[in-house]
C-alpha cells in the first residue's frame, strides 16, 4: 500500500487526539480482547447450504458473531440457532473477520509500534500458514478453493493477508515471511490462478490478490505477462468501466468491484504505472456516480442482482468517500461526507467490529463520524476531514448503465425507467420496469435479489417480479433498452426507451411523462406475430371492477418466468375501459407504519384487455402483497396510464380528474388539484403538453430526443452457436441397435469441465456416446464408467426429485446423470427447444426432468454397474425442430465422498471449471447432426 505522505509524517497525523487518530483508537479498542484470546481460525472451511446462517422464520441473514462460532442470533425475532450448517457458514465471516484483524494489527504496530499488535498479527499469520493445507479443496461451489467455498472469497483472505505482511515488513518484523510465503501465498496464488472468471466483478479480485502475492513472491516477470494479458487488471477497468464511471453489472457489483479496483490502482501507483488520464478520470468518477441514483430514503436502488433497500448510511460507504475525496477532492464527495456525517440517523453500533473483510453484509442506517472507518482510511484518507457542502440531487441520465431519474418535490419523488446494458449475469429482465417512490414510500418498486441458495431467487430474476412488460408469458430474454428520449425542464420533464426485442420478432418503447404529482405513462408495441403481452401495474386495489373470477394466469413455463410463484389469482369479470386504482406501497416489513402518502393510477389499452390479480412475494424479508396487471394481444398495441401521488404536505393526490384514450391524440387529459386541464400527446419533437388554467392557454414542448444510432451503448450483439462439425446420424432398423450400429463419439480428458481437480490421477471418468435414429426416434446412448455406483439423490415418497439442501439450483445436477441438449444449429447460444436432466435409479428406471417450457420427455432405459452405468434417450422425431439440429451432452459425475458433482464429461468441449452452472447449457461450439 503506497501511503499518500512518508511514514513518519503518518504517524503524526494519526496519534491520539488527531481526526485520523480516532480511527487507530477504534481499530486498538476493537482489537483488545483479542490479544488475550487470539483471533478465530476455524479448523473446518466454509460451506454454502440454503439453511446456513439464515433464519428459518424470516429468511434473512444471522448475525455474524466472531465471538460465538456455535449460537447464531437473528436480529428480527431475536432467536438463536445452531447446528453443523450454521457454524460452517459462520466459518465463511470468521475466516475473513480473522484476515482483516491481521491487517488492523499490522497497521497499527506500523503507526504506533505497540508490540501487541505485533505479536497479534504474527501469530496469526503463523497459524494460518500451519493450517492452509489442512481445508480441502473439495465440495466447492464457485471455482476453487481451500477455506472458503468460492474463489473470489480466498482471493479476498489473501489479499488482506498480503497487507498483513507488507504491513509488517515494512516495521521490519520479519519473522513469518518466509513461512507464509511458501504455505500460503504461493499454493494459495496458484490455485486462484488456475480458475479465471472473464468480465466479472470477481475477477478484479482475484487479480489484485494474484498481483499482490507475485509481488511479495518477486515474480516480476509473471506480473509483466500478466499485466500485459488480454484480461488483465487494466483490461477489466476498460472494459468492464462504462464511460460513466459505473460497473457494468450495477449498482451493487459496482462498489464490490469498485473496491476491489482501488487496491489494484493503488498497486499500480507503487509499480511505477499509473492509469492513462482518460481511464483514471473514469475510476474518480466511479466513487460518485453510484449516489446520482440515491432514493429519496437514502437507499440505493435494487437494480441487477443488489439487494433491496441497501442504506448509504454504513460506516463503509463513508470511508468510500473518504478514499474518492483523497484521490481526487471531488466535491460531491464531500457533500456526500456532510450528508453521511450529519447525525440525523439513528446512533447504534456500526457494525465495524464484526465486519468481514471486503465481503461486507449490509447493516441498518445508523449515525456516523470519521471515526468509525477503518484501516484504509487510516492509512489512505486525508489528515483534515473533507470540508461541509450541500448534497442536492436533481434529475439524471446514465445512459449506458441504464439509470434515468427524474425527481421532484426538492428530490422527495423518484421516478425512473429502466434500460440500459443488460448487466451481464447479473442483470435482471427488467427492461422498460417504471419505478416511482414518494418519501419512503415506494410505490412502484425493483424487489432486488434476496439470497442465491433460495428458491425464491428465481421470482426476483423474472419479469413479472418486476414492472416491465414481459410477452406471451415468458421473461424477457437478455439485450439493452436505448434510451432515445431526456429532457427535465422542472416543471416537466420526459424519459423514453426502446428495447429493440423483448421476445424475438417484438420491440416495445416506453414514454414517461413527469409533472408536480403525476405523471403519464404510455407503452407501445409491436411485433412480427400476434402476441400477447403482459404488463404488471401496481400492487393495491381496483376500485371500479366489483366481480372477480378465481382462475390460473397462463404463464410460458420457464423457471424464471415468475408465474409458479403467483397465488390466489384472479381475472376481472367485465371491467371498464378504464380501470383506477389505489396503490399500497410495496417493500413492507411487518410492522412498519403505514404510508405517508396516496398514490393513486389509471390504465386503458387498444384492443381488449384481461385483468388480473394474484398474491406474490414481497421483496426479501418483506410482506407479499397483492400485484394487479393487465394483458392485451394484438400484432401492435399501446396501454396508456396516469400515476399521481400527494406531495410533501399535500392531502390529496395531485390529479383530480384522468381521461385516458388509447386509440388517438390526446392520450390523456389531467386535471389536476388546483383546477388546470393538461392535455398529452406525441409530437414529432418529442412530447406536447397543452394546459389549460385560469382560462390562460399555454404549453410545454419537451424534446431531448436522442438518436437510436448514438453511440450510448456498449454493442450487446447475441451470440450464435456454430457447430464445430457436422455428425450424420446412422439409420437404425430399431433403437437397441444403437450400441453396435451408432455413430460412437469417445468423452475422456479433452471433454473435462472440472470442479476441484484436474482430470487424471484417481479422477478419470470416461463415457462414449452412441448415437442412430429410427424413423420415429432419435437414440442417444452413454455408457459411463466412473470407477463407483452411481450417486443419486434419494427421491421423495411420490419419486419426484428430492429438495436440494444446498442451492437452489435442481438436486439431480448433483449426481451422477445426463444433461442432453437439442435446438437448431445457429440458433442464440443456449436457446434451446428440447433438454432433460436424467439420473439412473437403482430399480432401473430413470428419473428425468425437462428443462425447457413445453419440451417432451423422451423415453429412457438404464442399466447400474459397480463400476458406471449406461443409460438411453430415445427422442420422437416428431418433437425435433426440422433441418440440421444442435446438440450437446453433458455427464454429470459425482463421488461418493462428496456432497457435488466432481465434474462434466461435455460434448462440445471441456477444459477449465463448470461452476454455478446447474442445468443452464450455453455452448458456442455444440455439434451439428443430420438425421436420416
Amino acid at each position: 500500500m503506497l501511503l499518500p505522505i512518508t511514514l513518519a509524517s503518518r504517524r503524526a497525523q494519526t496519534a491520539p487526539g488527531t481526526s485520523l487518530g480516532s480511527i487507530a483508537d477504534g481499530l486498538a479498542a476493537e482489537l483488545a480482547p483479542w490479544l488475550l484470546t487470539g483471533l478465530p481460525i476455524p479448523e473446518r472451511k466454509a460451506r454454502l447450504t440454503r439453511e446456513g446462517g439464515r433464519c428459518p422464520e424470516h429468511g434473512s441473514l444471522l448475525e455474524f458473531d466472531p465471538h460465538s462460532p456455535s449460537e447464531h442470533w437473528c436480529r428480527r425475532c431475536r432467536t438463536a440457532y445452531t447446528g453443523d450448517t450454521h457454524h460452517q457458514w459462520w466459518a465463511m465471516g470468521a475466516h475473513l473477520f480473522t484476515a482483516e484483524r491481521a491487517v488492523h494489527a499490522a497497521a497499527l504496530y506500523l503507526l504506533r509500534g505497540t508490540a501487541a499488535h505485533r505479536d497479534l498479527a504474527v501469530q496469526t499469520l503463523g497459524a494460518l500458514a500451519m493450517q492452509y493445507a489442512r481445508w480441502p479443496n473439495q465440495d466447492n461451489v464457485l471455482g476453487p478453493t481451500r477455506p472458503f467455498f468460492s474463489t473470489y472469497l480466498e482471493s479476498i483472505w489473501l489479499l488482506n493477508l498480503c497487507h498483513a505482511l507488507a504491513l509488517l515488513e515494512q516495521a521490519d518484523e520479519r519473522s513469518v515471511s518466509g513461512l507464509v510465503r511458501e504455505l500460503v501465498l504461493e499454493p494459495s496464488s496458484a490455485l486462484i490462478a488456475s480458475y479465471h472468471e472473464g468480465r466479472s466483478n470477481r475477477q478484479v479480485w482475484n487479480e489484485v490478490a494474484l498481483l499482490s502475492a507475485m509481488s511479495l513472491l518477486g515474480k516480476d516477470r509473471l506480473i509483466d505477462r500478466r499485466l500485459d494479458g488480454e484480461h488483465s487488471l487494466l483490461g477489466l477497468m476498460s472494459n468492464g468501466l462504462l464511460e460513466d464511471g459505473t460497473w457494468y453489472e450495477g449498482e451493487n457489483y459496482h462498489q464490490f468491484a469498485h473496491r476491489g479496483l482501488w487496491y489494484g490502482v493503488q498497486w499500480l501507483t507503487t509499480r511505477g504505472r499509473p492509469l492513462p488520464a482518460a481511464l483514471a478520470a473514469r475510476f474518480h468518477q466511479g466513487f460518485v456516480t453510484p449516489f446520482a441514483g440515491l432514493l429519496p430514503d437514502e437507499t440505493l436502488p435494487s437494480r441487477r442482482d443488489s439487494q433491496y433497500a441497501v442504506s448509504v448510511r454504513q460506516w463503509r460507504w463513508a470511508e468510500w468517500c473518504e478514499l474518492g475525496y483523497a484521490a481526487s477532492g471531488n466535491t460531491s464527495l464531500a457533500a456526500m461526507l456532510t450528508r453521511l456525517y450529519d447525525g440525523r440517523a439513528p446512533s447504534g453500533a456500526s457494525g465495524r467490529a464484526q465486519s468481514t473483510a471486503d465481503a461486507e453484509r449490509n447493516r441498518d442506517a445508523v449515525a456516523l463520524t470519521r471515526a468509525d472507518c477503518s484501516w484504509r482510511a487510516l492509512l489512505m484518507a486525508n489528515a483534515q476531514p473533507a470540508p461541509e457542502a450541500r448534497w442536492m440531487p436533481g434529475s439524471v441520465l446514465q445512459p449506458q448503465q441504464g439509470l434515468a431519474v427524474i425527481r421532484r418535490d426538492a428530490a422527495r419523488v423518484y421516478v425512473a425507467l429502466e434500460g440500459g446494458v443488460s448487466g451481464g449475469g447479473h442483470g435482471h429482465p427488467d427492461r422498460l420496469s417504471l419505478t416511482l417512490q414518494t418519501g419512503e414510500d415506494r410505490w412502484l418498486d425493483d424487489p432486488g435479489t434476496g439470497s442465491y441458495v433460495e428458491r425464491t431467487l428465481h421470482w426476483y430474476r423474472s419479469s413479472l417480479a418486476h414492472h416491465a412488460p414481459l410477452i406471451n408469458g415468458a421473461s424477457q430474454h437478455a439485450g439493452p433498452a436505448i434510451t432515445t428520449a431526456f429532457e427535465d425542464r422542472g416543471g416537466a420533464g420526459w424519459i423514453r426507451k426502446t428495447a429493440s426485442e423483448l421476445a424475438p420478432g417484438v420491440s416495445a418503447t416506453r414514454s414517461l411523462i413527469v409533472c408536480d404529482g403525476y405523471l403519464v405513462d404510455l407503452l407501445e408495441w409491436t411485433a412480427a406475430s400476434p402476441v400477447t403481452l403482459t404488463l404488471p401495474l401496481a400492487s393495491g386495489l381496483v376500485t371500479n371492477v366489483p366481480v372477480w373470477h378465481p382462475t390460473n394466469m397462463p404463464g410460458a413455463g420457464g423457471l424464471e418466468d415468475g408465474f409458479e410463484f403467483l397465488q390466489q389469482t384472479e381475472r376481472a369479470v367485465e371491467a371498464p375501459m378504464v380501470v383506477t386504482m389505489e396503490a399500497t406501497v410495496t417493500g413492507r416489513r411487518p410492522g412498519d407504519p403505514q404510508p405517508t402518502r396516496a398514490a393513486r393510477a389509471w390504465y386503458t389499452t387498444t384492443g381488449t384487455p384481461t385483468w388480473w390479480r394474484g398474491v406474490v412475494p414481497g421483496a426479501p424479508g418483506c410482506t407479499p402483497s397483492t400485484r394487479i396487471a393487465l394483458s392485451v394481444e394484438g400484432l401492435t398495441g399501446r396501454i396508456v396510464g396516469v400515476w399521481s401521488w400527494s406531495e410533501h404536505g399535500a392531502t390529496d393526490v395531485g390529479a383530480a380528474q384522468v381521461s385516458l384514450n388509447a386509440q388517438t391524440s390526446p392520450v390523456a387529459i389531467v386535471t389536476t388539484s388546483d383546477g388546470t386541464v393538461a392535455s398529452h400527446e406525441p409530437a414529432l419533437h418529442g412530447w406536447h403538453v397543452g394546459l389549460v388554467a385560469r382560462s390562460s392557454r399555454s404549453s410545454i414542448d419537451l424534446e431531448g430526443v436522442l438518436p437510436m444510432g448514438s453511440d450510448l451503448l456498449i454493442a450487446e450483439p447475441r451470440a450464435t452457436t456454430r457447430p464445430q462439425h457436422t455428425c450424420a446420424v446412422p439409420l437404425l432398423a430399431h433403437g437397441d441397435a444403437v450400441q453396435r450400429e451408432g455413430v460412437m463419439m469417445p468423452l475422456g480428458e479433452r471433454s473435462y469441465l472440472a470442479t476441484e481437480e484436474p482430470w487424471g490421477g484417481e479422477n478419470r471418468p470416461e463415457a462414449q456416446l452412441r448415437l442412430g435414429a429410427t424413423a420415429e426416434e432419435l437414440v442417444v446412448h452413454v455408457e459411463v464408467a466412473t470407477g463407483h455406483a452411481p450417486i443419486v439423490p434419494a427421491a421423495t415418497a411420490d419419486g419426484a426429485m428430492p429438495e436440494n439442501p444446498l442451492d437452489n439450483e435442481r438436486a439431480d445436477v448433483n449426481a451422477d446423470g445426463v444433461q442432453c441438449y437439442l435446438g437448431v444449429a445457429g440458433e442464440a447460444v443456449g436457446q434451446w427447444h428440447q433438454a432433460v436432466l436424467c439420473v439412473p435409479l437403482p430399480t432401473g428406471d430413470v428419473r428425468t426432468t425437462v428443462l425447457v417450457p413445453g419440451g417432451v420427455l423422451p423415453r429412457a432405459t438404464c442399466e447400474y454397474g459397480d463400476t458406471g452405468w449406461r443409460l438411453t434417450l430415445y427422442w420422437p422425431r416428431r418433437a425435433l425442430p426440422p433441418g440440421p439440429l444442435s446438440f450437446d451432452l453433458a455427464v454429470n459425475e459425482r463421488p461418493p465422498h462428496r456432497e457435488r458433482r466432481r465434474g462434466q464429461l461435455v460434448l462440445s468441449g471441456g477444459g477449465g471449471f463448470a461452476y454455478l452452472r446447474g442445468d443452464r447449457h450455453a455452448p458456442h461450439a455444440p455439434v451439428a447432426l443430420r438425421l436420416p
